[in-house]
């Protein structure tokens, strides 16, 4: 009788490749990042777009106080999913500040314009948060218009998830619209030989074949273009 040993599993050969297995955690946690980022980014505002020049170009670990004003205008409240997806507008106004006093039913600050730069304001508590004064620390810095960075790249995983996931879709389409087309307008003996025939979602080709066409008389060279994403059969 022949023994026949059945083929490992798909897990179990990956859990066998180190490698394999480390790229699929990064891949989770850039998922996870990507899908979650407005939820866990230190910046929640639409894009991450909270500027405040003063403190703009900052290094990495530079912590800053601000006091928090409230917006002139109102600011529409949005749900979990609406944040999820689109973030949400922030109702004060971060300003940043060297020292504070409290004073009555007021706040005295230093507002911090530049290095050794600073003006006094007084606001009344009423026109500030619950909680006004707060110490930020931004671990990856500021760009040139005082956004938090690490809050930009953690959207920017879920701009290249995007892309990514189109670039695919486009690349599928593709495969199977010139798979669907050899089905319905070649005939199977005038056909030309794919290269891997069997494919699946980890294959993505653009692949240039030669092949002589058997219904002449003479070689007929023929180029063609095969991009496959998908496993047709």
């Amino acid at each position: 009788m022949k023994n026949t040993i059945a083929s490992p599993s798909l897990w179990h050969r990956l859990r066998k490749n180190k490698s394999a297995m480390i790229g699929i955690v990064i891949i989770i946690v850039f998922l996870f990042i990507g899908i979650f980022a407005y939820l866990i980014a230190p910046d929640a505002t639409p894009n991450a777009d909270r500027q405040m020049l003063e403190i703009q170009a900052k290094k990495p670990g530079f912590t800053q106080q601000f006091i928090l004003v409230k917006k002139s205008r109102e600011i529409e409240k949005s749900n979990w999913f609406q944040t999820l997806l689109f973030g949400k507008e922030d109702p004060y106004q971060w300003i940043p500040i060297s020292n504070y006093e409290n004073v009555a039913d007021s706040i005295i600050v230093q507002r911090f314009i530049d290095e050794g730069l600073t003006e006094r304001r007084a606001s009344s508590k009423n026109q500030l948060a619950e909680n006004p004064v707060r110490s930020k620390t931004f671990w990856l810095g500021t760009d040139k218009f005082g956004r938090d960075i690490l809050s930009r790249l953690m959207l920017g995983v879920r701009v290249s998830m995007a892309v990514g996931l189109i670039t695919a879709l486009i690349s599928l389409s593709i495969g199977i619209l010139f798979r669907l087309t050899r089905w319905i307008f070649w005939r199977p003996d005038r056909s030309i030989h794919y290269v891997a025939g069997k494919c699946g979602l980890e294959h993505s080709y653009i692949a240039f074949g030669v092949r002589s066409h058997p219904d002449f008389g003479k070689r007929i060279w023929q180029i063609f273009f095969w991009q496959w994403d998908a496993r047709c059969g």
